[in-house]
């Protein structure tokens, strides 16, 4: 056509210029490594690689303002919003100082009462801390095994707890292992107590993720969000371990534990030397011999267990702490 232009359009025998070259051979460098990209050559790929390693640094110096102007730009609207942070900080501090002033309030008079009652303090609690070395989960079974035992000063039906609540009850003790019952095994019964009213009820596992309650009275004030903690009244494990928190509707309450079997890889087992585990009255019998699981070790350091500062039992426990620490205190439920 009369007029139009190509790169390949002549004057004569020369080309118009040395930019028309320039553009032929970029044309045809990208045509021949087109090619040589589609049938896999070695060499496109080193190419390629050096070329990446050449020019990582210089894009990393190409980008580094832009990553500096949008860090500022950050800073810039995070700093906007400290202001209002800053007064949703300063309404938090004045609410827990007035609930500090309560609580000093509170403490004060629960020990000018029990010293008016003469009541008698609980003892506080030794524990020892080991890992979870197998976990036996199937369709029938609910159980961890647990690199501690009758070296350890260990019994049946001892507590295990984690950092979050309860995690179960030692039903199987050996020389250096144990075996933990979960609470979502089918054959574990935990009284507990539920809410701020105290509700007495039984968390009844049944090998699914929650428990249920059983045995609940009839009238009784239950509502979702209320904690569960064990009441102590089998006289196997102690009063006061948190357990879970009550979910579901009226009539189909269930209680979803603070511990996941998945999540478990430390655990504590609680020194709760009851009557019951003593005399065999909970329904885990001890034999008397020596030579049984439940017996403790005739020589072992950690079995002492001394009575710590009169404290409840709690679950603010330190996974690295020895078997002669003491278990922190556990807070009372906040009343609805």
């Amino acid at each position: 056509m009369r007029g139009s232009r190509s790169l390949f359009n002549r004057r004569g025998r020369s080309w118009r210029g040395p930019g028309e070259l320039v553009v032929f051979s970029l044309y045809f460098l990208c045509a021949v490594l087109l090619v040589l990209s589609r049938i896999g050559h070695g060499i496109i790929a080193e190419t390629r690689d050096a070329f990446a390693d050449f020019t990582a640094p210089l894009l990393e110096a190409a980008s580094a303002p832009v990553i500096e102007a949008r860090h500022a730009l950050d800073r810039v609207s995070s700093y906007a919003g400290l202001f209002a942070e800053l007064d949703r900080l300063k309404q938090e501090n004045a609410g827990l100082k007035e609930w500090e002033w309560r609580a000093k309030g509170l403490e004060q008079k629960v020990q000018h009462l029990n010293a008016l009652l003469n009541a008698v303090e609980e003892p506080g609690l030794n524990f020892a801390t080991g890992r979870v070395i197998a976990d036996a989960r199937g369709p029938f079974v609910r159980s961890v095994l647990i690199n501690l035992g009758r070296e350890q000063g260990l019994r049946v039906g001892y507590a295990a707890i984690s950092g979050d609540g309860l995690v179960g009850r030692t039903v199987d003790v050996g020389t250096s292992v144990s075996r933990i019952l979960l609470l979502s095994d089918l054959n574990s019964r935990i009284p507990v107590l539920v809410g701020p009213a105290g509700v007495r009820a039984l968390a009844a596992g049944d090998n699914s993720t929650e428990l249920r309650l059983e045995f609940l009275p009839d009238g009784a004030q239950i509502y979702p969000g209320d904690e569960v903690y064990t009441s102590g009244s089998d006289g196997v494990l102690p009063r006061g371990l948190r357990v879970g928190v009550v979910e579901g509707t009226p009539g189909a309450f269930k209680v979803s534990p603070y511990t996941r079997p998945s999540d478990i890889e430390f655990v504590s087992v609680l020194y709760f030397d009851s009557p019951a585990l003593s005399n065999g009255l909970s329904g885990v019998t001890l034999a008397p011999s020596a030579q049984a699981l439940s017996a403790p070790p005739p020589n072992v350091t950690g079995a002492a267990r001394p009575a710590a500062q009169a404290q409840p039992v709690g679950l603010g426990l330190q996974h690295a702490g020895a078997n002669q620490a003491s278990v922190p205190a556990l807070e009372a439920p906040n009343p609805r």
